[in-house]
């Protein structure tokens, strides 16, 4: 296995900042949060799976576009912690026609609720792996709703994701949606 290329790590080193920067503010306009020991903080419905569908806009040396149509299976610690893994189908440009492919992701989240447990802002990075290409890496950022207490919905307008294909890093700037569902 080769060593990610230097720039892949620069990119992602110069991402960081963009994707903390809402939470920093979003939590200066926020009231102080309860103890952590507080049992309202654990969730009633511990697993959630997302039903997501991705656009892929390739914005580096090729463009391109891909999609990404899967799911994923979260277990929440506490009501803003979870970690989950993910599986998509994967419609990809290849060289002279579409290719298909599977996206197997280990997934991190943390969502900052905005009003009260109704409205939020995941943050979410992701680490995948397509077979017979190379790693992948997403750093996510958007809105979440609650429809009622086990379904809700999350957009994510921009969605920066590094695709490293046979040694070479391709950037995209994806747009997502998803239904999710507790139990």
């Amino acid at each position: 296995m080769k060593p990610l290329p230097f720039a892949l790590v620069r990119f992602s080193v110069l991402l960081l900042p963009l994707v903390l920067l809402p939470t920093t503010l979003v939590a200066q306009a926020l009231p102080p949060a309860a103890p952590a020991h507080d049992v309202s903080e654990v969730p009633a419905s511990r697993l959630r799976l997302s039903l997501t569908s991705t656009s892929a806009f390739g914005v580096s040396n090729g463009r391109f576009f891909n999609q990404l149509v899967g799911s994923r299976l979260d277990f929440r610690f506490t009501r803003r912690f979870a970690f989950g893994g993910a599986l998509a189908y994967a419609n990809l440009k290849g060289k002279d026609r579409r290719a298909h492919n599977v996206l197997p992701e280990a997934v991190l989240e943390y969502r900052v609720p905005l009003s009260g447990e109704s409205f939020g802002l995941p943050l979410r990075m992701g680490a995948g792996f397509l077979p017979r290409n190379g790693p992948s890496l997403r750093l996510s950022a958007g809105l979440d709703l609650a429809l009622g207490e086990t379904v809700s919905i999350e957009l994510i307008p921009i969605e920066p994701m590094v695709w490293v294909n046979r040694d070479r890093p391709e950037v995209s700037l994806n747009l997502s949606a998803a239904l999710r569902m507790a139990w």
